[in-house]
């Protein structure tokens, strides 16, 4: 692991795109048990993540909510308990989806597609947790900017991310971002997801911290 991490500290190429044919996510769409593993794994690890989200945000005030790259759906089921009034929409890929069949509704649906150039939903809200640290600043915008092209002007994105601080010191997200870099992704400070707005088609608003190890990046569309 470690001469693999070096090749990525060294050539700033993925060292996922060296070892695995297509790269991280062409290996897990092409095998449908190591998908079902790391969407599990997800799951599991966002649980505290997701109740900090739900605590620090007010979701009632929307009507539709969609989940881009939402897995299993496992935010997305906390955030509709929290806003009765609400319907969603979680949208994926075609094999995730299928494995999260189970979680449709009739508050809830379900929608395959390509996050960037698929159609996606309309809605007032768009949620998309820790999606965006999966990709370089290219592809980061390519999805935003597709977002935007079915956001009506009343909407919000709301990306949940670990941040990185300004401060010099050492924290989670800094290190986490080394193993992004080993797979094609990035951690951010606030002030990057603002410009990655800004090229994609939104304002930046505000940062709430959830004290849960992530924060809500809220923007609107410009």
């Amino acid at each position: 692991m470690k001469c693999l991490l070096e090749h990525s500290l060294r050539t700033g190429v993925p060292t996922a795109e060296k070892v695995l044919a297509g790269g991280v996510w062409g290996y897990l769409s092409s095998n449908p048990e190591a998908s079902r593993i790391f969407d599990e794994a997800m799951t599991s690890k966002a649980y505290g993540q997701v109740a900090g989200v739900v605590e620090a945000y007010d979701f009632s005030v929307f009507r539709v909510i969609g989940d881009i790259g939402g897995g299993r759906g496992h935010l997305l089921q906390r955030v509709l308990m929290s806003a009765p009034a609400a319907r969603g929409v979680l949208f994926d890929q075609q094999h995730v989806v299928e494995q999260a069949s189970g979680v449709r509704s009739d508050r809830l649906t379900l929608q395959a597609g390509d996050f960037f150039k698929g159609d996606l939903p309309v809605c007032d809200a768009y949620l998309l947790m820790e999606v965006i640290h999966d990709w370089n600043d290219e592809d980061a915008t390519k999805i935003l900017r597709n977002v935007r092209s079915a956001a009506p002007a009343h909407s919000k994105l709301l990306i949940i991310e670990a941040i990185i601080a300004d401060d010099p010191g050492l924290s989670w997200p800094k290190t986490l971002d080394l193993w992004m870099l080993a797979i094609g992704g990035k951690q951010r400070t606030c002030q990057e997801y603002a410009e990655l707005f800004a090229n994609a088609g939104f304002s930046f608003t505000r940062q709430i911290d959830t004290q849960a190890g992530v924060s809500i990046i809220e923007g609107i569309p410009a």
